[in-house]
Protein backbone atom coordinates (compact mmCIF):
# COMPACT_ATOMS: atom_id res chain seq x y z
CA UNK A 1 0.00 0.00 0.00
CA UNK A 2 1.30 3.37 -0.95
CA UNK A 3 1.11 5.88 1.39
CA UNK A 4 -0.34 9.94 0.40
CA UNK A 5 -0.26 13.19 1.42
CA UNK A 6 -2.69 15.98 1.12
CA UNK A 7 -0.85 19.11 0.91
CA UNK A 8 -2.28 22.73 0.94
CA UNK A 9 0.12 25.28 0.47
CA UNK A 10 -0.34 29.13 2.16
CA UNK A 11 -0.49 31.63 -0.83
CA UNK A 12 0.33 34.88 -0.38
CA UNK A 13 -0.77 37.10 -3.30
CA UNK A 14 0.25 41.15 -3.40
CA UNK A 15 -1.27 43.50 -6.25
CA UNK A 16 -1.79 46.59 -7.41
CA UNK A 17 -0.26 50.06 -8.09
CA UNK A 18 3.59 49.90 -6.79
CA UNK A 19 3.28 46.14 -5.37
CA UNK A 20 6.48 45.60 -7.68
CA UNK A 21 8.33 48.19 -5.88
CA UNK A 22 7.38 46.64 -2.57
CA UNK A 23 9.48 43.37 -3.55
CA UNK A 24 12.72 44.38 -1.60
CA UNK A 25 10.23 44.72 1.83
CA UNK A 26 8.80 41.60 1.55
CA UNK A 27 11.85 40.19 0.75
CA UNK A 28 13.39 41.58 3.59
CA UNK A 29 10.33 40.56 5.28
CA UNK A 30 10.93 37.09 4.57
CA UNK A 31 14.68 37.02 5.61
CA UNK A 32 16.06 36.69 1.47
CA UNK A 33 19.66 36.81 1.25
CA UNK A 34 20.21 35.37 -1.94
CA UNK A 35 17.40 34.79 -4.20
CA UNK A 36 17.06 33.32 -7.99
CA UNK A 37 14.44 35.64 -10.27
CA UNK A 38 12.76 33.40 -13.47
CA UNK A 39 10.98 35.64 -15.79
CA UNK A 40 10.38 35.56 -19.73
CA UNK A 41 11.99 37.59 -21.81
CA UNK A 42 8.42 39.50 -22.37
CA UNK A 43 8.58 40.58 -18.97
CA UNK A 44 12.40 41.36 -19.25
CA UNK A 45 11.64 43.60 -22.32
CA UNK A 46 8.72 45.36 -20.35
CA UNK A 47 11.53 46.20 -17.67
CA UNK A 48 9.49 44.41 -14.82
CA UNK A 49 12.47 42.31 -14.54
CA UNK A 50 14.83 45.44 -13.72
CA UNK A 51 12.28 47.03 -11.50
CA UNK A 52 12.74 43.23 -9.34
CA UNK A 53 15.80 43.29 -9.66
CA UNK A 54 16.59 47.24 -8.74
CA UNK A 55 14.14 46.53 -5.67
CA UNK A 56 15.67 43.42 -4.56
CA UNK A 57 19.65 44.42 -4.37
CA UNK A 58 18.19 47.84 -2.63
CA UNK A 59 17.78 45.91 0.30
CA UNK A 60 20.94 43.29 -0.25
CA UNK A 61 19.62 40.41 -1.76
CA UNK A 62 21.96 39.14 -4.05
CA UNK A 63 20.34 38.29 -7.21
CA UNK A 64 20.48 35.30 -9.72
CA UNK A 65 18.43 35.36 -13.39
CA UNK A 66 17.05 33.25 -15.17
CA UNK A 67 14.91 34.25 -18.36
CA UNK A 68 16.25 32.20 -21.34
CA UNK A 69 13.13 30.32 -22.38
CA UNK A 70 9.72 31.24 -24.61
CA UNK A 71 6.44 30.14 -24.23
CA UNK A 72 5.42 26.46 -22.88
CA UNK A 73 8.68 25.43 -21.76
CA UNK A 74 10.37 22.17 -22.79
CA UNK A 75 12.68 20.07 -21.49
CA UNK A 76 15.09 21.64 -23.11
CA UNK A 77 14.21 25.00 -21.83
CA UNK A 78 13.70 23.79 -18.25
CA UNK A 79 17.49 21.98 -18.56
CA UNK A 80 18.99 25.34 -19.32
CA UNK A 81 17.37 27.42 -16.14
CA UNK A 82 18.87 24.04 -13.94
Amino acid sequence: MTEWCDFQARTRLIHGPGSLERLGDLAREYGFRRTLVVSDPGVVAAGHWDKAVEALRAVGVVIGGFHEFGENPDAAMAERGR
